[in-house]
């Protein structure tokens, strides 16, 4: 349902959707929260330029932020003291790796995010997040799981709601504690961006830039990217977080999954 908007002698007004306004519940229960923030740069030389061969043979378009995906759940897979929540006075570990991805779409005129939850995402290949998260941005809101409850209840409510979920062992079986948020790709800018997250683990994709970089004792033009990554202080320390971030730019570096993808 579009918002109404209502015009003034020089400037309008218009309402926000339940969506917006969800989300900035989201972000203030966020911000209660005991986090730490580690802003780091990847080496995105190889798998960024795998991607645009890739499109320059095929006219094919993979997505980024699907290969962001497989190496934070590649990463996680292989520190699953990130894969868990704070459940009141225990911890709760996740067998399965999900990684919630936030997809940005337009409703009722206005920019609002769906969460798509990507299961099993440690074992699927770049091709399959692709395929799950162009069939999000293209199908209708309500095809994306966890958006329906948004018109069942009300905006009152919603902060109440959302810090159960944060603790949720359910809510946590059906959407993950961890997430990829891309808010860099197509600005140009060369900076990070700094957003509390929702579960234990957020990686946000900011801008991206060509950066002179020394390599085997010369100068060269490197793809950089700044990372932001979001830990939840109760769930993890500050030691595993950066054993962690150290293996998490290894693979987006190494840029094993793009290879796979665009040499079949």
């Amino acid at each position: 349902m579009d918002a109404p908007v209502h015009g003034h002698g020089g400037y309008r007004v218009e309402r926000l959707t339940r969506d917006r306004r969800a989300l900035a519940a989201g972000q203030e229960v966020a911000r209660r929260r005991h986090l730490m923030y580690g802003l780091v740069e990847a080496d995105l030389t190889m798998p960024r330029a795998a991607l645009r061969e890739h499109f320059e043979r095929t006219g094919e378009h993979l997505s980024f932020t699907a290969y962001v995906v497989t190496c934070a759940a590649r990463a996680l897979a292989e520190f699953p003291r990130l894969n868990a929540l704070r459940h009141g006075r225990t911890v709760v570990f996740l067998d399965e790796v999900i990684i919630e991805v936030l997809v940005e779409r337009n409703v009722g005129g206005q920019s609002a995010v769906s969460y798509l939850p990507i299961r099993h995402a440690d074992t699927k290949s770049l091709r399959d997040i692709h395929d799950e998260i162009r069939a999000a941005q293209q199908g209708p809101p309500d095809v994306i799981p966890g958006q329906r409850w948004l018109g069942a209840i009300p905006m009152v409510a919603v902060p109440w709601l959302m810090r159960w979920m944060g603790q949720s062992i359910p809510w946590a079986l059906r959407l993950g504690v961890a997430g990829v948020n891309n808010v860099g790709m197509g600005t140009g800018a060369a900076g990070w961006a700094v957003s509390p997250g929702a579960g234990t683990l957020a990686v946000t994709i900011g801008g991206i830039s060509l950066e002179p970089r020394f390599e085997d004792g010369r100068v060269v033009e490197k793809e950089i990217g700044r990372i932001t990554l979001t830990v939840d202080h109760d769930v993890i320390d500050g030691a595993p977080a950066a054993r962690f971030t150290s293996r998490l730019l290894e693979l987006l570096a190494a840029g094993e999954s793009v290879r796979a993808a665009v040499t079949r």
